[in-house]
């Protein structure tokens, strides 16, 4: 049965309003999926209106989107069968859906392609290429362009590349040439526009679209500094004021007002080129605030700072200068766009040659079949009119996210264009979530619709503002910054009681929950010092600080409401959420931090598909395969899953190699490989552990060689298929965390290759040589589908990727990381309203001077990337349901916050940020701390700022002259007793991390157990055996398996893997020894009083990650049953309830001039002293021969632990005591 929905009025007007066009601003988690499913389901089961599903067109951003609309339209119409089996309509409508029009641009495009193919004279059997093969096509058509080029010989081009390329090649134009290509084509008429950049430099005037946006930009902030300098000359004339100032300060004010009167562009350049400052009096002014005075002093400085940059930036050179340079530069832009043109010409050519089209193709060509350009005017063909009376309503999601050319096309198919009275075009969207201008979105169109839609007519605009999802605190806080900050003259969004948030998920009460008080109530904003941080990046120091944070949360016990039972639940790691603005370089380190206090963690690949791990290793299978001697990924292949060497097998494998190597061939690792592999076999050596690694040599190179037979006669999908799967590779992932994604990203490898054996290109050469190109030129494959939700981990993710997702708790990191505005400064610019922009570039000089043009453009490239980083912010804000925290890493944390106070105090005086202080916008931190900072009456949710010094406690930074009445500013150990007051680890705050001192880099760090072997003259030289090619593939194997999770002990390079062996995977003795350490790590002492609550608690650790089914396999439930009713584990599990146990606990500290580091299994604290406790797994003989070898192995080992301990806590080590598993007792040290 159906359940009836109860709908908000706006959601009810949306889902009725009729025979109109629409334009619904549907808020964050304002439900606008459902409204627009229940529209099409009111509009097919309407008895008066008689519409099927295949009138309707439903255009969404993704095929995901469209496969779940379809979905949830199946269900409601099969519910509403259910109610009235014999409903004949009901019954069309289902079947008709199938091939409804609900699909993604691409492929609505597509439909009309098949369908009129004629009309275009395209092959009928053409095929639609991946990007990796358009992307190989297009090098190599441009390639082949250049060299054309090249050998005309022309002077110009010459010219062309002397200006642009990068010094010894040309690959800086071949960037600009790839780039001024992607941009026309998202432009509907690609030939006019390329005329069109022309254009701009034929004229020597001002007049055209580049500088007049530049003059109303340049106008807009000086309105805003004049709106500041009355104030400054009000606060002048207080009591307190520097009334010796007011004569300087009015003297600029009339200026600003000569500017701001200035009749053109000409003008306005003049008098800023002559504008002068006069300087403020020396006059003693006995009853002026200093403070008030520097605050003067310091608003004027920022509009010295503006001429300034507006003299080096853009009026640098008089009127007949700045028309000379764009003439200069006219020759370079006409000599590029000819390049350019030729060029897509000539890849126009080669696709239809092949019959081959791209996505974009899809759209340019449904365009040629809909619509035709004559005489400036649109023409739309018969086709465009069949469709046009075919559909009764155009439904477009997402609708921020269109572009110019998608808009003609779906007006094309539209009645509007018809009669002004048969208006259905339905637009649903949200524009301050429009967050792809990298895909050429373009948010002005649904801006344009918002600002001349009114609430009747022909076109209305319908605003959903209730949001469904977050809890009312978060949802004021996004409005307090948003209703501050997005200013519409700067943006083009504004922010007003309109679209403000509001709740409308009724959260039930819960008295004990941890949200009933008022620090979980707020938004926290942390700033993370780094002011007394050496060693450590601040990438690296803030990852460590959200460790310690998410530890504390969830250990806590923080509850959090889980709508699906209906109650309240401590949050658990998948209830949280990292967002950072990018993940590369951000995502690893984060991940590597939490892992390394044992939370598990995922994140997708911060580097793209092909450097994850499960990757790579296939790669290196494909690549030895295809050729051995490849010696890099030969020993990745040897150390991975596929060989199962280990680093010291690979350097003997090297060593024994050179020494019975054949003279007469290559001296390099296959070689050596194929050497070894015969010893055995031959007699050649009697060594067991050589005649071991031989034969280990010999099961590798047989199962290589018959992979390379079968690569000449099988296709490239068949051989990926063996790798993959016959080898139990696939079956290996899985069992690694986040398994399922893993083995979802190598369907997509597989997936690749059958497509790829379809495409123009053939074999696994060719194959190999693709996916070299996709990574020279920064291409990648989606990562594959898998759902995490059922795992139990952090997840960190770009705030792009969030889009349309939503987590209890949201930790918003980063929130210091520079806007990058690379592009504004990039040598040529491209935009499709202005079009192309250069330098003058004088090559006998050796000069380069910006033009006006490229000046204006960059002025709106970094005003188009300060107004999208605010759309992100809001799209990050809006993830959380309820908690939100911000963090940031500052310097200096005191200085931090007193400008950020002055900000606050400047943002309440305006009301909101002025377009001025919107260009001078850096980071997140520069929009949400003015306004956390504000007066907290001006203010409707509740922030709580706190500073993060690394210490326990700061006090309360309004006590040494913070603003009255302001935000409240605690130190995080504040916040530790607010969100954490579960926790207690005396222990812990006992063991200082080591700070070396300055003589500390120039000496060696020695682990425990190197020191230990050391003194026990163990000359060991395995590592002496690897040569360079060993090393890489050493770094390599350690890069890749850094992003997997501390829950899983590397499964394993020592052993000889199954697909070899044919043998049951077991784990290596050393492995074993890390599963039973790992038990002892996560073991819950107040589950594990018996033999089946032991089992249990093993059984969770492989049900949240912590372990794999190997590792648990390996553990004798019995075994640490047996160490918990030991007298030992009787004092730890005492010790645990006193909270003064601290387990694998790291150390580093200097002994005898050397830095040692190591990690003690687990100490804990008794009468004031502390006990050592170390867990073996080795087997030794039964009784006190084996106590005795235990001891000799171990003693070494404990005394330096005992002496770490006592040197960093202070206290006195009084028991070493090792635990041995194999004899089930505890034996002193």
């Amino acid at each position: 049965m159906r359940m009836e929905r109860k709908w908000t009025p706006a959601q009810k007007s949306a889902i009725d309003t009729r025979d109109c066009n629409v334009l619904v601003s549907a808020a964050a988690g304002s439900g606008k999926t459902a409204v627009l499913v229940e529209r099409i389901i009111s509009m097919i089961t309407d008895p008066d209106k008689n519409i099927d599903i295949d009138r309707l067109v439903v255009v969404t951003f993704t095929k995901a989107a469209a496969a779940q609309m379809k979905d949830k339209i199946r269900k409601a119409l099969d519910s509403m069968l259910d109610e009235n089996p014999g409903d004949t309509n009901l019954l069309r409508q289902i079947t008709l859906l199938n091939n409804a029009q609900i699909t993604t641009i691409d492929s609505f495009c597509l439909w009309i392609i098949r369908n009129h193919f004629p009309e275009v004279n395209l092959d009928p059997g053409f095929r639609i290429m991946d990007e990796g093969e358009k992307k190989l096509i297009e090098n190599d058509v441009l390639e082949d362009v250049l060299e054309e080029f090249y050998a005309e010989a022309d002077e110009e081009f010459f010219n062309l590349v002397d200006a642009f390329g990068m010094g010894r090649d040309d690959s800086g134009l071949v960037s600009i040439i790839d780039k001024i290509y992607r941009f026309s084509r998202s432009n509907p008429w690609i030939d006019e526009w390329f005329d069109e950049c022309m254009l701009v430099y034929d004229d020597e005037t001002y007049d055209n679209p580049a500088i007049k946006e530049l003059y109303d930009s340049i106008k807009n902030a000086l309105l805003d500094y004049r709106d500041k300098y009355n104030r400054l000359v009000d606060i002048c004339s207080e009591p307190a004021g520097p009334t010796a100032y007011t004569g300087a300060l009015q003297s600029d004010l009339l200026g600003i007002n000569e500017m701001i009167n200035s009749q053109d562009f000409g003008e306005l350049g003049r008098m800023i080129r002559i504008f002068s400052f006069e300087a403020l009096s020396r006059k003693k002014d006995a009853g002026a605030d200093p403070d008030i005075k520097e605050y003067v002093k310091g608003q004027r400085k920022l509009f010295k700072d503006y001429i300034g940059r507006l003299n080096d930036k853009i009026f640098l050179k008089d009127d007949e200068g700045i028309f000379a340079d764009m003439q200069g530069a006219g020759i370079q832009i006409r000599t590029l766009l000819k390049v350019a043109k030729v060029y897509a010409k000539r890849v126009s050519e080669v696709k239809r040659e092949k019959g081959i089209i791209d996505f974009n193709d899809m759209e340019h060509l449904a365009l040629s079949i809909l619509v035709k350009k004559e005489d400036g005017k649109l023409v739309y063909t018969e086709t465009a009119d069949k469709l046009a009376n075919r559909f009764e309503e155009i439904l477009i999601d997402e609708y921020q996210d269109s572009n110019q050319l998608q808009e003609v096309i779906l007006n094309a198919v539209s009645k509007t264009r018809l009669s002004g009275e048969n208006n259905n075009i339905y637009m649903v969207g949200d524009v301050k979530q429009s967050i792809y201008k990298f895909r050429l979105a373009c948010p002005e169109l649904f801006i344009e619709k918002y600002d001349t839609y009114g609430e009747t007519g022909d076109n209305v605009r319908i605003e959903l503002q209730k949001n469904f999802r977050s809890r009312e605190n978060v949802l004021e806080c996004a409005n307090d910054v948003f209703s501050h900050i997005m200013n519409k003259n700067f943006s083009g969004i504004g922010y007003d009681e309109s679209v403000r948030l509001n709740a409308g998920f009724p959260y039930p009460e819960y008295s004990d929950s941890n949200y009933g008080d008022e620090a979980n109530k707020s938004t926290d904003v942390i700033l993370i010092s780094s002011e007394n941080e050496e060693e450590a990046t601040t990438r690296e120091l803030e990852a460590d600080r959200l460790a310690k944070l998410i530890e504390g949360i969830v250990a806590s016990g923080i509850n959090v409401y889980d709508s699906d039972e209906n109650i309240y639940r401590p949050a658990e790691y998948r209830d949280i959420v990292i967002l950072t603005r990018s993940v590369t370089g951000w995502a690893d380190t984060f991940a590597d931090a939490l892992m390394d206090r044992g939370i598990p963690a995922y994140t997708d690949s911060s580097t793209g598909y092909f450097s994850v791990r499960e990757i790579q290793v296939i790669l290196s299978m494909l690549t030895i395969v295809d050729n051995p001697v490849q010696e890099i990924s030969l020993a990745a292949a040897m150390m991975s899953y596929f060989g199962g060497f280990t680093a010291a097998e690979l350097g003997m494998v090297r060593k024994l190699g050179r020494e019975y190597v054949d003279t007469n061939v290559h001296n390099n690792l296959y070689e050596h490989l194929k050497a070894v592999a015969v010893l055995g076999e031959a007699g050649k050596v009697q060594e067991p552990d050589v005649k071991q690694l031989s034969g280990k040599c010999a099961l590798f190179l047989t199962k290589l060689t018959e992979y390379r037979d079968k690569s000449s006669v099988e296709s490239l999908y068949d051989l990926c298929w063996e790798i993959i799967y016959d080898s139990g590779y696939y079956d290996y992932v899985g069992t690694m965390p986040a398994g399922a994604q893993r083995q979802a990203n190598l369907n997509v490898l597989l997936e690749r290759a059958a497509g790829y054996g379809k495409s123009s290109y053939s074999g696994l050469f060719n194959f190999l040589r693709y996916i070299e190109r996709l990574k020279k030129f920064d291409e990648d494959f989606a990562e594959g589908a898998a759902s995490l939700d059922n795992e139990n981990l952090v997840r960190i993710m770009s705030i792009h990727k969030s889009k349309g997702l939503e987590f209890p708790i949201v930790i918003l990191a980063g929130a210091h990381k520079s806007i990058n505005f690379m592009d504004a400064t990039a040598p040529v610019l491209v935009d499709q309203n202005l079009g192309i922009a250069v330098d003058c570039v004088d090559l006998e000089r050796r000069t380069k001077t910006p033009t006006i043009i490229k000046g204006a453009m960059a002025r709106r490239i970094v005003r188009e990337s300060i107004a999208e980083e605010e759309r992100l912010l809001y799209v990050a804000m809006t993830r959380a349901r309820e908690k939100l925290i911000i963090t940031g890493v500052v310097k200096d944390a005191d200085k931090t916050l007193e400008k950020y106070r002055g900000s606050a105090k400047q943002l309440e005086a305006d009301g909101m940020l002025s377009y001025a202080d919107s260009e001078n916008i850096k980071n997140y931190l520069d929009m949400i701390m003015p306004v956390c900072l504000m007066d907290s009456d001006k203010l409707k949710g509740s922030f709580k700022v706190m500073v993060d010094a690394g210490e326990d406690s700061l006090a309360d930074a309004d006590e040494s002259g913070g603003l009255a009445g302001a935000a409240n500013v605690v130190g995080i150990g504040e916040l530790a007793d607010e969100i954490k007051e579960a926790v207690s680890y005396p222990l812990l705050d006992e063991l200082p991390e080591y700070v070396p001192d300055d003589n500390a880099a120039g000496r060696m760090k020695l682990t425990v157990s190197q020191l230990k072997a050391m003194q026990a003259d163990d000359d060991s030289e395995e590592n002496a055996y690897m040569d360079e090619s060993v090393k890489a593939a050493l770094k390599k194997e350690a890069d890749d398996e850094q992003t997997d999770s501390e829950a899983m002990v590397e499964l394993s390079n020592s052993i000889i893997p199954k697909f070899i062996s044919g043998k049951e995977e077991k784990l290596a003795a050393n492995e074993r020894g890390s599963a039973y350490h790992r038990v002892m790590e996560c073991l819950d002492y107040s589950v594990s009083v018996n033999l089946d609550g032991v089992k249990a608690d093993i059984n969770r650790m492989l049900e949240t990650g912590k372990m794999n089914e190997l590792q648990v396999k390996s553990v004798n439930p019995w075994d640490i049953y047996t160490f918990v009713q030991s007298d030992t584990g009787r004092r730890v599990a005492n010790a645990v309830n006193c909270g003064s146990v601290r387990r694998e606990q790291p150390f580093v500290f200097e002994y005898e001039g050397q830095l040692i580091q190591g990690i003690i299994d687990l100490c804990f604290e008794e009468d004031g002293e502390l006990v050592i406790v170390d867990y073996k797994t080795d087997k030794v003989m039964k009784g006190k021969a084996g106590e005795k070898e235990l001891v000799k192995r171990y003693a070494i080992q404990l005394d330096y632990y005992a002496k770490a301990l006592e040197q960093l806590t202070g206290k006195t080590v009084k028991e070493k005591i090792v635990y041995s598993f194999a004899l089930g007792k505890e034996i002193m040290c």
